[in-house]
């Protein structure tokens, strides 16, 4: 992925210092037919801006530009470059608290049911991941037991989530790079 543009960085750093701003990036059902949504693109050169400079302080900027690549996903379908870039910069920080969300970006339509893995609802530690679902009376539950019950989850470990990250950090840069600790 290409490095940023100044616009970009700056737009990254207003939102930073500026949650209240954030809502300028919200979903918004495109008034033409060339675009879904009216901040997809903003919204994926704000992540491309976090992607070149992580703190662990965009946790909260990431969650809300990741729920807002799935309110996209569930209203278009398929898999924008926004949301699978979203998942992999929210999983590099590594909590379990954010299962949930990274689960709701994987079912929010059948496409990215079949085109994106539960690596990323991993990356807050395999252990503790399967066990917070475990305990909890989330509706999706069930559902996502199933899921890590099968290949290649079932006996998933947290070196091959460290793997996952890499190659997603691999992928972006093409070269590895060191991940964001949370």
């Amino acid at each position: 992925m290409d490095e940023p543009d100044a616009e970009s960085r700056q737009l990254l750093e207003v939102l930073r210092a500026d949650p209240e701003s954030w809502s300028g990036l919200g979903f918004a059902p495109a008034e033409d037919d060339d675009a879904w949504d009216a901040n997809a693109e903003r919204r994926v050169a704000v992540l491309a801006a976090i992607l070149f400079d992580p703190r662990a302080a965009d946790r909260a900027l990431l969650k809300f530009l990741l729920q807002q690549d799935i309110r996209e996903a569930e209203e278009f379908w398929g898999v924008s470059g926004g949301l699978r870039l979203g998942m992999f910069l929210l999983a590099e920080h590594r909590c379990v608290d954010d299962a949930w969300l990274q689960w709701s970006a994987k079912i929010a339509n059948f496409d990215t049911e079949m085109g994106l893995d539960l690596w990323a609802v991993l990356a807050g530690g395999v252990v503790a991941v399967r066990s917070m679902v475990a305990a909890s009376d989330h509706p999706e539950r069930d559902e996502l037991l199933e899921c890590l019950a099968e290949e290649p989850y079932v006996d998933a470990t947290d070196e091959d989530v460290e793997r996952w990250l890499l190659q997603q950090r691999t992928q972006y840069f093409q070269a590895p790079q060191a991940t964001l600790a949370g």
